[in-house]
C-alpha cells in the first residue's frame, strides 16, 4: 500500500518538480527556446525512465515503451509552459501512474 501511495503522490510530485519545474525553468532562463527546452527535458526524462523499463521488458518492447514516456514528457512540458503551473502536470502524471499500476496489477502480475 505504501508503494502505491508513493507512486501515485510522491513520485509525480518529485518528477514534475524536477523535470518540468527546475530543469525546464533552467533551460528557458538560459535562453533556450521554450519548444526546444520542452523537447530536451522530455528526451532526458525518457532516458531516465529507460533504466526502470529495461529490466522489466525485453527488447524491442523496452525501447517501444519509452516512446509514450517521451510523449507524456512533451505533453507535461507543454502544460507547464501553457499554464505556468505544475498542478496540471502533477495531476496528469498521477493519473498516468494510476493507469500503469492498474494495467500491471490486472494483467502483468
Amino acid at each position: 500500500m505504501w508503494l502505491v501511495l508513493v507512486l501515485l503522490v510522491l513520485n509525480p510530485l518529485l518528477e514534475e518538480a524536477y523535470w518540468r519545474g527546475y530543469m525546464l525553468r533552467k533551460l528557458t532562463d538560459a535562453r533556450v527556446r521554450p519548444a526546444m527546452a520542452v523537447f530536451l527535458t522530455s528526451l532526458f526524462y525518457s532516458l531516465y525512465h529507460v533504466l526502470s523499463i529495461m529490466p522489466i521488458f525485453e527488447r524491442p518492447w523496452n525501447i517501444v515503451l519509452v516512446l509514450p514516456v517521451f510523449a507524456a514528457g512533451l505533453f507535461w512540458g507543454w502544460m507547464r509552459l501553457r499554464h505556468a503551473s505544475l498542478t496540471g502536470s502533477v495531476l496528469s502524471h498521477s493519473f498516468a501512474d494510476a493507469g500503469i499500476m492498474c494495467v500491471y496489477f490486472l494483467y502483468l502480475s
